[in-house]
């Protein structure tokens, strides 16, 4: 493969994802009570992060302190997430409320029925490669 044909198909591999943002956010509006991809992201990183905080939050996703601080404000204000102050001397540990579980949960469903959707007729070893690619992917340094 050539350089230019590289060049293609990275700007290829970019307005794909473009396109897949731009769909999964289209359908969350589809809810009746829809999720921000911002309000989607933060839920389920407190749900896959036992004992998150807000600083926690702010560095996974390299974001400023106040600006984390005011996302969780918004997910605070809609009783998506609460703190758990049990965990004394931490810091303030956030955890997913029933409602934050129930929206995150439907969220996830309407997006996860997409991928089925299009991931139909495909073959085993091309889902698991699809997979393996965007497990690596993912896992590329990028700092």
């Amino acid at each position: 493969m050539g350089r230019e044909q590289r060049e293609t198909d990275i700007g290829s591999v970019y307005h794909h994802m473009q396109l897949i943002t731009r769909r999964a956010n289209s359908r969350s509006r589809q809810l009746a009570e829809p999720l921000s991809m911002v309000e989607h992201s933060l839920l389920r990183f407190i749900a896959d992060t036992p004992g998150a905080r807000a600083t926690d939050i702010a560095e996974a996703f390299s974001l400023n302190r106040s600006t984390v601080s005011r996302q969780v404000g918004t997910l605070l204000d809609l009783g998506y997430a609460a703190y758990d102050d049990s965990e004394a001397g931490r810091g303030r540990v956030l955890e997913l409320t029933k409602l934050g579980q129930e929206r995150l949960n439907a969220s996830a469903a309407v997006h996860r029925a997409a991928v089925i959707e299009r991931l139909e007729g495909w073959s085993e070893e091309q889902i698991s490669d699809f997979a393996a690619a965007l497990e690596r992917y993912n896992e590329a340094d990028s700092q």
